[in-house]
């Protein structure tokens, strides 16, 4: 897996915290956590798109 540092330039500071501290829950609440925030992503992408702002 990539460290923070190689992913630094990819992925904002917002998601790396987000994803350090799911890291940091037990197991059994990660896959929920990790859900949500890919639904945050997506709506964030959706949102950021230009091609969208046609419809």
């Amino acid at each position: 897996m990539s460290t923070d540092d190689e992913l630094g330039d990819t992925i904002s500071e917002a998601t790396q915290a987000a994803l350090r501290e799911i890291e940091e829950q037990p197991l059994e609440e990660r896959a929920r956590s990790y859900q949500a925030l890919a639904d945050r992503l997506r709506v964030e992408l959706e949102h950021s798109d230009p091609s969208r702002a046609a419809d």
